[in-house]
C-alpha cells in the first residue's frame, strides 16, 4: 500500500505537510508507526521523505482519489492542514465518508471548531493555543524555559534548577518537594557532546527544532541520589502557584557546598 507494509506497527496518515505536519509525521516514524504523508506541495512532500513511509503529492481537491489508499484500514487519519479553512472542510468530510477509524483534525479558527464538533470528529487540536498557554505561563514562573498546562490550576513546566537545589541530592531535597507537593518527573542534564542531528532533520528548518533535543539527555526516573547540577533542567509538575512558590524559594537560597 504505498510503501505501508502489512505489520504489527501502529499506521497514520497524515494530510498537510506544514511545520506541524512534518513534525507529527517525524515523532510518529519515531515511535515505530507507519506513516503515509500527503500534501497538495511537492517541496512538502519531498521534506517529509527520509521518514515517512510513504509520501504523495496530491491535489487536495481531488476528493476521489483519496479512496485509492485504503485510509479506512489505518488507525488513524490526521488532518493537519494548517492554512485552507475549505480543503480541511471538505477532507474531513470525506474522511467520514470513507469511514475512517478515528479522525483527528487541526483547528483554524473558533468557526472552523464549532463546525468540526458539529461534525462529530474524534479529536479536534490547536497547536497555536496550546503552545501560547504553555509560553505564557512559564514567562511568569522564575527559571521556567517551558510549561504545558494541563487544566484545573495544574502545570508541567521545564526549569533551570534553582540555587537551593545546586549540590544536593533528591533525598535531602525531599522535604522542599512534599513541602510544597511538586513531583520531579525528570531530569534534563546536558551532553557532554552535543548529539549529532539525523540526516532526516535536516528537512526541518533550525527554527522549529529545539536545541535542547540534541544538548540534553533525559536521565529517566529520578533516583534519590541523584544529585541536582546547576545546569539541569528539571521537568516538575503540581499546581500552578505551589510551583512558583517552590521556585521562587529556592531561588533565593544559597547552593549546597561541594562535597570535599
Amino acid at each position: 500500500m504505498f510503501g505501508i507494509t502489512k505489520t504489527q506497527d501502529p499506521q497514520y496518515c497524515v494530510i498537510g505537510l506544514g511545520v506541524f505536519g512534518r513534525h507529527l509525521c517525524r515523532h510518529l516514524a519515531s515511535l515505530s508507526a507507519q506513516v503515509l504523508a500527503i500534501d497538495c506541495r511537492e517541496e512538502n512532500v519531498a521534506a517529509v521523505k527520509d521518514y515517512a513511509s510513504a509520501a504523495i503529492e496530491l491535489d487536495f481537491n481531488n476528493l476521489a482519489r483519496f479512496g485509492n489508499y485504503s485510509l479506512e484500514k489505518m488507525d488513524a487519519v490526521f488532518i493537519a492542514i494548517g492554512d485552507d479553512f475549505e480543503a480541511s472542510m471538505t477532507l474531513t468530510a470525506r474522511m467520514q465518508e470513507l469511514k475512517v477509524k478515528k479522525l483527528i483534525v487541526r483547528v483554524l479558527s473558533p468557526m472552523h471548531e464549532h463546525l468540526l464538533n458539529l461534525l462529530g470528529v474524534d479529536r479536534i487540536v490547536v497547536p497555536e493555543e496550546f503552545a501560547a498557554r504553555g509560553l505564557a505561563h512559564s514567562i511568569m514562573m522564575r527559571g521556567a524555559v517551558d510549561g504545558y498546562d494541563l487544566g484545573d490550576g495544574h502545570i508541567i513546566v521545564e526549569a533551570e534548577t534553582p540555587n537551593g537545589l545546586v549540590g544536593r541530592t533528591l533525598r535531602e531535597a525531599t522535604e522542599k518537594f512534599r513541602r510544597n507537593s511538586i513531583l520531579l518527573v525528570t531530569i534534563k542534564r546536558r551532553r557532554e557532546k552535543p548529539e549529532k542531528r539525523e540526516p532526516h532533520d535536516e528537512t526541518v528548518p533550525d527554527r522549529d527544532v529545539r536545541l535542547e533535543d540534541r544538548t540534553r539527555r533525559t536521565l529517566g526516573v529520578p533516583k534519590q541520589a541523584d544529585r541536582f547540577e546547576k545546569s539541569d533542567v528539571l521537568v516538575l509538575f503540581g499546581e500552578e502557584t505551589n510551583l512558583r512558590e517552590f521556585l521562587d524559594e529556592l531561588a533565593r537560597e544559597v547552593p549546597a557546598e561541594p562535597a570535599p
